[in-house]
């Protein structure tokens, strides 16, 4: 062997120890930040298997007043490695509440703010949700960009302008890698379909998200959501997200289920006589209870 390739056949030796190096490094920071480790504090932690954590997930709009244009409700258990997720058009109605008669869903932030919106969904599912995520177009946008974007097909062109006429989502029909911007832009868009259609998008939209997700390696995913958590508004920790981000990362999208609010769609009684109303989405109190039965449970409807 002459000194030549005896000095390459070092260096690629010394290439080979660096990496094992960088992947040691790599396992231990995980182990440090992800791995779930004996905690005195009871925040997101789960006390039964046959009790999920419940997380509100709501999407707000950046207009003067602020309304939600996203609202979700997901039953996360660890133990059992499932979520289960209902989707809430924001168009649900809500009334009762002080003689202001039937409001939609999205209207209810603007008024009362998160926790308002947390009690809503709490007395529509007569269950208290502790645990929320709320997130802004612009925290949003951040959040996709830092994940490396979403790989989605847009199933029709959508365009919208703002206030001021310029274009604000502008998608074309077809496979396509959307960034943080494009991607809040799709949640946001509404066509014909009204809100229905909109949250049945938001629905695959997550579902394909975390398709997305079961694709990459665990350890980036997690240390992706652990520096871009700070972004979010969350009484959820980083640290717990990404623990939840670690643990779930060999878990298949057929744990995940999902949901829409059972209901139906229905005109206001001024509506109903052609004067100025509203189509509200008119949910089912006895089916919403069956599908938190089956969140309690960890048994997920097949259809």
């Amino acid at each position: 062997m002459t000194p030549e390739e005896r000095r390459r056949r070092g260096l690629r030796r010394l290439g080979v120890i660096v990496l094992v190096i960088l992947a040691f490094i790599t396992a231990v920071l995980a182990w440090n930040h992800f791995h779930p480790a004996p905690v005195s504090s009871e925040d997101f932690t789960q006390q039964s298997p046959d009790v999920p954590l419940y997380v509100l997930v709501i999407g707000t709009d950046e207009e003067n007043p602020t309304q939600t244009n996203f609202v979700g409700l997901a039953a996360v258990n660890k133990d059992k490695k499932t979520i289960d997720f209902i989707m809430l058009p924001d168009n649900t109605r809500i009334e009762g509440r002080k003689e202001k008669g039937a409001q939609a869903l999205s209207e209810i932030y603007s008024e009362g703010g998160l926790s308002l919106t947390r009690a809503v969904v709490e007395d529509i599912f007569k269950i208290p949700v502790p645990y929320y995520v709320s997130f802004t177009s612009s925290s949003f946008a951040h959040f996709i960009d830092t994940m490396g974007g979403m790989p989605l097909y847009v199933e029709k062109d959508m365009y919208h302008e703002d206030a001021d006429g310029k274009a604000d989502i502008a998608l074309a029909q077809g496979y396509q890698v959307l960034d943080g911007n494009e991607a809040a832009g799709y949640l946001r868009y509404t066509d014909s379909d009204g809100s229905l259609g909109r949250a049945m998008r938001q629905e695959r939209f997550v579902k394909v998200f975390y398709e997305n997700l079961e694709n990459h390696f665990g350890i980036t995913n997690a240390i992706n959501v652990y520096r871009v958590w700070n972004t979010v508004d969350s009484n959820i920790s980083a640290k717990d997200m990404a623990r939840l981000a670690w643990s779930f990362r060999n878990v298949p999208v057929d744990n995940i289920h999902f949901y829409m609010l059972p209901g139906e769609a229905l005109k206001t009684p001024d509506a109903a006589k052609g004067k100025n109303g509203a189509t509200l989405w008119t949910y089912d109190p006895v089916e919403v209870q069956k599908i938190i039965g089956t969140t309690n449970n960890a048994i997920a409807n097949s259809n």
